[in-house]
Order: structure tokens, then sequence, then C-alpha cells
């Protein structure tokens, strides 16, 4: 049987000033076509009012996490759930950005030897104390318009990958192009996670992080062309 896959989606939703029926959530179909094409078989894990049920979570073997503009509570489920677990998760965009503010927050509770479950503590903390401990800031230049299809290289920068890492070893090269539509960077990483890329033009935008042998984030998206399949194929 196929590995399964579970899609983590981005949302819109929650604003009291609107109505139920802009709850939504969303996935990408570049992602779907990716995870398919390297072998596995893709699903959503819907969140429930924000939320993922442990049973969806349990079904997947791996999780790939979408880029977008929200970080909500079910995004630190995903990822402390494949970190408790030993499961591959790939976060792209906001999923790389994800995984530093996980770590980051954990580091938090950690330190403090806060009782009680690591996930919901960290959830608890940013969404009542206002902690922030992502260490992002804006980065210009790196937003780009997206492509028409089949001219998608027209958004996409040089990535110098750091030689003895994960990804390094994974991709096989130094250098990949990978295309660029964000706005924020990761600035400062923590000292668990491992640095494995950064961008070749100069800016210091860190581009890729990892953490043992199951957790890879991009900053770039690999999803919006077949021509990057081993980053794909890390869910294995």
């Amino acid at each position: 049987m196929k590995k399964i896959i579970g899609i983590v989606p981005k949302s819109e939703k929650f604003d009291p000033e609107q109505t139920n029926y802009k709850d939504v959530y969303y996935l990408g179909n570049n992602y779907v076509k990716r995870i398919e094409e390297a072998g596995f078989l893709p699903v959503c894990i819907a969140p429930v009012d924000g939320w993922i049920s442990e049973d969806a979570l349990n079904l997947c073997d791996g999780f790939i996490a979408q880029g977008g503009q929200r970080m909500r509570p079910y995004h630190f489920q995903v990822i402390h759930h494949a970190v408790a677990n030993r499961k591959r998760y790939l976060g792209i965009c906001l999923g790389m950005q994800l995984i530093h503010r996980y770590f980051a927050m954990r580091k938090y509770v950690l330190d403090r030897n806060l009782s009680g479950d690591i996930c919901e503590n960290i959830i608890d903390i940013l969404a009542k104390q206002g902690v922030v401990a992502g260490h992002l800031e804006r980065v210009e230049g790196h937003r780009m318009d997206p492509a028409p299809r089949g001219m998608e290289d027209a958004a996409k920068h040089n990535v110098d990958i750091v030689p003895g890492t994960m990804l390094h070893r994974l991709m096989g090269k130094s250098t990949i192009r990978g295309a660029s539509y964000h706005n924020w960077r990761v600035k400062d990483p923590i000292d668990e996670l491992k640095v494995n890329a950064w961008a070749s033009d100069g800016s210091g935008t860190i581009e890729g992080i990892e953490y043992a042998d199951n957790i890879l984030g991009v900053q770039f998206h690999p999803e919006v062309d077949d021509l990057l399949p081993e980053l794909f194929q890390f869910l294995k």
C-alpha cells in the first residue's frame, strides 16, 4: 500500500465579523500533484474549528505543510505529532517558518519547566499571552509574481545548499533554483535547527532548515513545477 501523506491546508477563517460560511480551508493543486508523482497517496487532514483529530494524524505516514499567511493551532499539532512520532514533515514557505516557531516556542516552554502538554502550552502562550518567539523579519524583493504555466523559472532565484546537510544529501548538488513568493524570513535560528540553504543573492535569507532526519523546511516553492522531485521523495 502507498504511504499516506497528509497535506496540511491553509485557512482563512475565525474572523468574528464574518459569516461562518467564510470559514474555509484550501489545498493547492500542485502540492497534491507532486505528492502523487512521488508515489504517495495524498490526503487532506482537515481540521474542525482549527483542530485536527488524533485519528487523522495517526492515519498519516508523513506530512507536507503548504505556504500561506496565517499560523493556526493545527499547524503546531502536526509538527508536534511528527516530532514525537518520528514521522517525516516537509514544510514549504510558511511551513518552514512554522518549524522554527514550533521549536522556538518549545524551547520557551522547556526552559520554564511548564507543566502539561508541550503543544498545548505552545498554542496557549501564542494565543493568550502574545509571546512571539518566531524571529521573523520582512525581506524585500523575494515576493515574486506567480509566473504563467510553463514560465515558472521567471519567479525563481538561486539557492545555495550547505554541504553535509540532509538537504545536500537529498538533492545531490550545491545550488538549485527555487521559486520565491514570500515577504517574511526566519531570523536568528535556534541552535536545535540546522540551516541547510541560503539565498544566493547576498541578502542573508535562510532558504532551508532541518531537524534530525525527519523534519525539513524550505522557504522557496518546489511544488510550482516537477523539476525538484527529490524534495518530495524526502517523504518516503
